[in-house]
């Protein structure tokens, strides 16, 4: 029989009555009394309400928790104050991100546009060991030769030249003059002086030649540099990579500006 009306006079302290708890299990309620059997205090202790039995709004204060199953429709950017990002799936945009500090990159690759000045970007060597030769006074191409494309226009580019066994054939006071081109541009001339015995016996005078230029060609398509040579004093044979199995190397480093 349910319990609809009980008398103030039964909850006093004379009859042992001092609190009651209304319930079963977790969810319960619990009223203390005093000596006249006033209520001084009470409790709910259900853990549980369900939905259909709430009305009205439910403020933030009263809440802890949600599960993410019990969500429907759309969170607003202002109902979110953090997210941990163990919950996050999916890419992040660049316009999300406010700051990140560089010490937080561990994987992937960064744009050669947010390296520092001074940054090799890039770096292309190419060997030649082909002997060339000439008796023209006039310059001409060999091919010792290398390419770069550079990834910027303002980029610095850093040629260094190695050209193998420079020499003479034999001939007196032979000078053999060598200019590094950029396309069809000299940017700079080096050469390699092949003197002969001061006893009048004629010898092959060989030697290495090297260089180094720092270009700004201003430009992101294909540059080539190349090694142009020519017997500068006379009509003697010059030759580059003169013995079997010498090597010249042009190699090329794009320079962050």
């Amino acid at each position: 029989m349910a319990l609809t009306k009980v008398s103030p006079s039964l909850f006093q302290v004379s009859n042992n009555i001092t609190s009651v708890t209304v319930g079963g299990s977790a969810n319960t309620i619990s009223l203390t009394f005093d000596s006249n059997g006033v209520i001084t205090g009470a409790s709910n202790n259900a853990v549980s309400v369900a939905n259909t039995a709430i009305t009205g709004n439910i403020i933030s204060s009263q809440i802890t928790s949600v599960a993410n199953t019990q969500i429907s429709g759309n969170i607003t950017a202002a109902q979110i104050t953090s997210v941990a990002n163990t919950q996050l799936t999916g890419l992040i945009q660049a316009a999300q991100i406010g700051s990140a500090n560089a010490t937080l990159v561990t994987s992937g690759t960064l744009p050669k546009t947010r390296l520092p000045t001074g940054s090799v970007l890039q770096v292309v060597t190419s060997t030649n060991s082909t002997q060339y030769s000439t008796v023209s006074s006039t310059f001409a191409a060999t091919g010792i030769a290398a390419t770069i494309t550079p990834t910027s226009a303002t980029s610095n580019i850093l040629v260094m030249v190695h050209v193998s066994d420079c020499c003479n054939a034999y001939t007196n006071g032979s000078l053999l003059g060598l200019k590094l081109y950029r396309a069809s541009t000299a940017i700079i001339s080096f050469g390699y002086y092949v003197g002969f015995n001061t006893g009048g016996v004629l010898t092959t005078d060989i030697g290495t030649c090297s260089t180094s230029y720092l270009d700004s060609p201003a430009t992101t398509s294909a540059t080539t540099y190349t090694v142009y040579f020519a017997s500068t004093n006379n009509t003697g044979t010059m030759y580059v990579n003169y013995n079997a199995g010498s090597t010249s190397t042009v190699t090329i480093m794009e320079i962050a500006a």
